[in-house]
């Protein structure tokens, strides 16, 4: 989040912190509904029953609005994906891609506007895109972690094959919910073998 879109006004009082959730729950519906270019500040306050006046004390602007919700999606999946990694002991480079593109999946599932947000604003806002590289950095600790500090791949292992394998699995992704609302099962099938055979040659 840069300082140009960063909360004008953060929440305290409890009518605030309600006016922001609806703000938040209003730019989420609309998205759902009509997509990226549907929340707008006008729309976004209508539906949140807000003023614009008032939407424009918490946020500098619509991108403001977007990347905080993006900022708060990306948290509750680095936190899942960390979680669901450790829990889970693999024993090959197969069974680590299998967990780790399902658990995206599964949250790309449970949280449709995200799939819209992630794919359409980081191309539009550069606060998001800083957003997103952190996130992107977090993601490489954790396989990291699991790939090479389980022993599946040698130690020597240059971090750009790790961001390599995972901007694979961001096209992968990118590719099936481009047309399809619940992603394409063939799609990210095709990718975990990909990644895999990618992957496995740097053993």
């Amino acid at each position: 989040m840069t300082d140009a879109t960063r909360p004008r006004r953060i929440p305290s009082q409890t009518r605030s912190i309600e006016r922001v959730r609806r703000i938040h729950a209003a730019a989420l519906a609309l998205i759902e509904e009509g997509g990226f270019d549907a929340a707008t500040t006008t729309a976004i306050a209508e539906r949140a029953q807000v003023s614009v006046a008032t939407l424009y004390q918490f946020f500098a602007n619509r991108e403001a609005i977007l990347e905080a919700l993006i900022g708060g999606q990306i948290e509750i999946l680095d936190r899942r994906m960390a979680e669901d990694m450790a829990a889970v002991r693999v024993d090959s480079v197969a069974a680590a891609v299998e967990v780790f593109l399902d658990t995206h999946n599964a949250h790309y599932l449970e949280h449709p506007q995200f799939v819209v947000l992630y794919y359409r604003s980081r191309y539009r806002s550069r606060g998001v895109n800083v957003d997103v590289q952190a996130h992107m950095d977090r993601m490489v600790d954790i396989i990291e972690t699991v790939l090479v500090g389980g022993g599946l791949l040698p130690h020597s292992t240059d971090r750009r094959v790790l961001h390599v394998a995972l901007e694979l699995c961001d096209r992968i992704f990118e590719m099936a919910y481009r047309s399809n609302p619940t992603g394409d099962d063939a799609i990210i099938n095709e990718g975990k073998i990909a990644l895999t055979r990618y992957l496995e040659a740097h053993r």
